[in-house]
């Protein structure tokens, strides 16, 4: 198990190093997750679509049954035909496919959008605590530093004193 300290400063670039890598890995994961969906989709409609299809053209069972050119021909009569797209069909799903992978696309772009606000939100906002941090252990040095001033303070007065008995008599 991977246990973080969380009592161990940071720098900046290492913050930044492991933010970057937080990145990477989510636009993959993210990446990778609407690949398989569009995979998916496409796939269940082309297969729909290739069994419509398939139940509406002869077999060649069906197609050895028909002797004469009149059976031929009456297998190719608009009716039947009908069941097949037509050339407008197929542009029009392929436009309906085409519009859903944009979709989906901006969808993704505004995914990763949102994730670049937030990461930057938690970058500042780790600056920001990072920054009282810093203050804060100003301010601590500050007083035990203060404290032992304080001490020596009439130090000089006290040496001075103490040479002009010392040394006065001299």
């Amino acid at each position: 198990m991977n246990t973080i300290d969380m009592t161990t400063p940071v720098t900046r670039g290492e913050l930044r190093e492991e933010l970057a890598r937080f990145e990477e890995k989510l636009e993959q994961k993210l990446e990778q997750k609407l690949e398989q969906k569009l995979e998916q989709k496409l796939e269940q409609k082309l297969e729909q679509k290739l069994e419509q299809k398939l139940a509406h053209l002869a077999t060649k069972a069906e197609l050895a049954h028909l002797a004469t050119k009149a059976e031929l021909a009456h297998l190719a009569t608009k009716t039947e035909l009908a069941h097949l797209a037509t050339k407008t069909e197929l542009e029009f799903w392929c436009g309906a496919l085409l519009e859903q992978i944009n979709a989906n696309e901006r969808r993704r772009e505004a995914s990763e959008r949102q994730l670049h606000e937030r990461i930057s939100e938690m970058g500042r906002t780790l600056s920001a605590e990072l920054a009282r941090h810093v203050q804060a252990f100003h301010e601590a040095t500050f007083v035990k530093i203060s404290a032992v001033d304080d001490k020596y303070k009439d130090l000089p007065g006290r040496v001075e004193r103490l040479e002009g008995q010392v040394l006065g008599g001299r």
